[in-house]
């Protein structure tokens, strides 16, 4: 039986990457064990801070505005790590790409998951899932002085386009063959 026949799941070495949907993600913000039930996984409890509720909350009202096709555009990733079936991590992208063919990501893990890989992982095949798309062309992503995203965005292969006191800006370009 398929846990989720409406979503496309994405799958890595060791984690399952899964959009949520909207009601998913209400769940997220009201009942956290009605939404562990719903997916069969244990939830990372750390991982749902004030400011992730506050992005839930702008995600569900830009997914209530657009097609079905664009949701997984606007929501949040749930990143599964595979062994222990815990929901880590959340990514996504901040909309549909734009006229350039670009779109910005965000991301964030449990700290409990820090350090091992798994978000890299994760944002590597979310841009791969991305890049198959021919509308989109330019990852970008802001970095707000956290040294470890720094080196988490270099490793991905971004380049970074601008700094300034308390930001960077980075991009990743689809390769064309």
């Amino acid at each position: 039986m398929e846990l989720f026949p409406m979503n496309n799941p994405i799958f890595t070495q060791r984690l399952q990457l899964i959009p949520l949907d909207q009601k998913h993600l209400e769940l997220m913000l009201q009942n956290v064990e009605a939404l562990e039930k719903s997916l069969n996984i244990i939830m990372m409890r750390p991982l749902i801070t004030d400011r992730v509720r506050r992005a839930i909350g702008m995600k569900i009202k830009k997914m209530q505005k657009a097609d079905v096709p664009q949701q997984d555009w606007l929501t949040y990733w749930l990143v599964i790590i595979k062994a222990e079936n815990v929901g880590a991590g959340l990514l996504g992208f901040k909309g549909f790409p734009d006229e350039n063919c670009s779109t910005e990501i965000g991301y964030g893990i449990d700290p409990a998951y820090q350090g091992k890989g798994y978000m890299g992982e994760a944002i590597q095949a979310l841009i791969d899932w991305a890049f198959t798309h021919p509308f989109c062309k330019v990852i970008t992503a802001t970095e707000v002085e956290n040294p470890a995203s720094k080196r988490l965005l270099e490793r991905l292969g971004a380049e970074l386009v601008s700094a300034s006191d308390h930001s960077t800006s980075w991009e990743i370009r689809k390769v064309l063959t």
